[in-house]
């Protein structure tokens, strides 16, 4: 692999947030005035970190990496969830926020999910958090927030490009220019990582196998970005959640339309959620992205285990009558 060393470890998790090594004290790059996703000039790639192996990491568990390789496809499977083992009436859902912070919304969120006790994952844009303007200064106090509150912190590059439209040299400088500025922010660096779009080509997914992240994608979305209207992207939400049986919510929380998807979301959770007094009653689990991916590592998701759910739903109706018994008229 052309321009690539070997990078960091992988490292896990320790009161609640991301445990980061040998933190860097190099200048903050500059800061594009745009909001819009800039390409800016290629960088020289920063001196890298010895390796530690992930057993030598601080943390109370080893992290579970389930896709050392950061194989696309397979992220998209590892995203449906666990395959749900008979008897098992839980319906697992993580939460996960992109495209932030932002000091308006930003804390809104972090409120919501204190007042249900979840804990989520934002993948944040970094240049959001470099220069010493007022705002820079406030995303990086939010983000500070967010670790704080027990959430955890993955990049989603250095401002948003598609990684499958740039230079070699663009990928790395998003990739490791993210990281960096993350690491300034609160002190740790990310082992987390998605790509925006949901796009990574073969040599994204080198560089990121070369660092040792772990891609985190999703299952279940809203389009939040592209509409306005909560009470449809709330009803596509159920809609998802009730066909995938859980999965992994992706929300941005930089629209206020966003913030009240997810009251509405949260709420409608926790009132079908999973009470283990009543285990033979299916209910909702919001879990943290750590519990999440241990249960998927313990049952992994099966090829097509989707489609072999919806075929089963469509067959149970039939499955009540006789095969001579005809519609009523």
């Amino acid at each position: 692999m052309r321009g690539l060393r070997a990078v960091i470890a992988a490292i896990s998790v320790a009161a609640g947030s991301w445990v980061g090594l040998h933190p860097r004290d190099e200048p903050a790059p500059a800061v594009a005035s745009e909001v819009t996703p800039k390409h800016a000039p290629a960088f020289d790639v920063p001196e890298l970190w010895p390796h530690v192996e992930t057993a030598n990491a601080p943390g109370p568990l080893p992290w579970p990496r389930l896709n050392p390789e950061a194989d696309m496809a397979k992220a998209w499977r590892l995203a449906e969830g666990p395959n749900r083992r008979p008897g098992d009436r839980r319906k697992l859902v993580t939460l996960t926020f992109d495209d932030g912070p932002f000091p308006e919304t930003t804390p809104r969120v972090l409120e919501l999910l204190e007042e249900y006790d979840v804990r989520a994952t934002f993948f944040v844009i970094g240049r959001y958090l470099d220069g010493d303007d007022e705002r820079a200064r406030a995303s990086r106090a939010v983000l500070r927030n967010v670790v704080e509150a027990g959430h955890l912190v993955g990049n989603h590059t250095y401002d948003h490009a598609l990684l499958t439209t740039i230079s070699r040299t663009q990928v790395l400088e998003q990739i490791d220019r993210g990281a960096a500025s993350i690491e300034r922010a609160i002190g740790k660096r990310p082992i987390l990582f998605r790509p925006p779009f949901g796009g990574l080509d073969a040599f994204g997914q080198e560089a990121v196998q070369a660092r040792q992240l772990d891609v985190l994608l999703w299952s279940v979305e809203a389009k939040d970005m592209q509409r306005d209207d909560t009470q449809a992207m709330f009803s596509d939400l159920v809609r998802q959640l009730v066909y995938n049986e859980g999965g992994v919510v992706l929300l941005h929380d930089i629209r206020w339309t966003s913030v009240k998807i997810l009251k509405k979301l949260l709420a409608y959770l926790d009132a079908r959620r999973y009470d283990p007094a009543h285990p033979n009653r299916e209910g909702y689990a919001i879990v943290d992205l750590p519990t999440y991916l241990r249960e998927v590592e313990a049952s992994p998701p099966k090829r097509g285990a989707r489609e072999l759910r919806a075929a089963a739903k469509k067959a149970k109706p039939r499955e009540r009558g006789t095969k001579s018994a005809k519609p009523a008229r």
